[in-house]
């Protein structure tokens, strides 16, 4: 009996690192078939287990629209068992080792039930069960609504680079990455010009999908040897716009006070950091430590001495900080990821000097 995956959005992927710089190319819906069903897969499974999902589910959360969803289905499948992924396995630069493989082992569309169900390759099976050390881990909505495959391997490819290169949560600025490797790794045809194709066709088409559907936003900057564009450095950061909440919902957490002190409870609570100070007019900004205990209740830190609020001080102490959070983009992505600001002070004074000169303007502008 094939084991039944209720799609939702708030299912979390994970793909060993050597998925998700493998070289492979598959269609956008392909791209999405292949997620949410690794998105589904439990430790426990059994090898020969067959797993299925409902078309409709699917269709409703990726947005589709397509009156010829049976071919669009039809197609999706046969990429996933024509078109192989290739990872290599060399262990010097001048091993080139590979082992290739299809994603799945079968692939069945019950048009009446509108059901797909799917075998996964044995070969595929162990980089998709945490037989690897280090994974990439989502939640799928984040590409069920992007359009392009090339964005869908993007988002993958600059996430697993944020986790791994940002700094306080704040950005992360990655090493230059050489215009040859980037098109290997996204088997981009040799036919895409820089300008018109890759720029145009993917990178900036990319950008305006993850500002509307993902997470994470990025810039890149164009490396040249001569006149000729030769290497892509990326600038990725999280998109305030799209945060979660303990419950999966999507939320901007700066829209309203509400969600802010959510936020603020969800990143702080019980754990000794701090998210602000609570006398911004003092000269030295190390005293009055603002942080929330277990119950998520107020309170500050002055030396060894912990400092109670009453409800009217903190409630006027939340209405200074989602202020700042509102009108400052360096807050809102430093208390996204929970980054302790006394830390912050200690360990980068170019960002901490940043956020006490947006708290300083905003003062001068009579905001807070």
């Amino acid at each position: 009996m094939a084991k039944v995956i209720k799609v939702n959005g708030n299912m979390e992927v994970k793909k060993a690192d050597v998925i998700v710089r493998a070289r492979y190319k598959l269609n956008p819906l392909s791209l999405k078939f292949i997620t949410t069903l690794i998105a589904g897969l439990k430790r426990g499974d059994n090898i020969n287990e067959v797993y299925q999902f409902r078309v409709k589910d699917f269709k409703e959360l990726s947005g589709l629209k397509r009156k010829d969803l049976y071919w669009a289905v039809k197609e999706a499948l046969k990429e996933l068992l024509e078109k192989p992924i290739h990872i290599p396995k060399g262990k010097t630069p001048d091993d080139n080792s590979f082992l290739m493989f299809n994603w799945v082992a079968s692939a069945e569309y019950k048009e009446g039930e509108g059901i797909v169900e799917f075998e996964i390759s044995n070969k595929l099976r162990p980089y998709l069960l945490e037989a690897q050390k280090k994974f990439l881990k989502y939640r799928l909505e984040n590409i069920l609504s992007l359009r392009s495959s090339y964005s869908i391997r993007m988002y993958e490819l600059l996430k697993d680079w944020f986790e791994m290169y940002n700094r306080y949560g704040k950005k992360a600025e990655v090493p230059p990455i050489s215009l040859n490797e980037f098109r290997h790794m996204l088997e981009i045809p040799k036919s895409y010009q820089y300008s018109s194709g890759i720029k145009l066709r993917i990178l900036e088409k990319a950008k305006k999908e993850f500002e509307k559907h993902t997470d994470i936003l990025f810039d890149y900057e164009e490396i040249k040897t001569g006149r000729k564009v030769t290497h892509l450095k990326f600038i990725i950061r999280l998109n305030p716009a799209k945060l979660q909440t303990d419950n999966g919902v999507q939320d901007n957490y700066f829209k309203s006070r509400k969600t802010f002190v959510a936020l603020l409870r969800k990143n702080y609570s019980g754990n000794g950091k701090f998210f602000g100070w609570k006398s911004i007019a003092e000269k030295n900004y190390n005293n009055y430590w603002l942080g929330l205990d277990k119950n998520g209740l107020l309170y500050a830190v002055l030396d060894d001495d912990i400092i109670d609020f009453n409800a009217v001080e903190a409630e006027r102490i939340y209405d200074d900080w989602f202020k700042i959070a509102q009108n400052s983009n360096l807050y809102q992505e430093l208390v996204s990821e929970g980054v302790c600001l006394k830390e912050l002070s200690k360990n980068n004074k170019e960002l901490w000097l940043d956020l006490i000169g947006d708290v300083k303007r905003l003062k001068e502008e009579e905001i807070i």
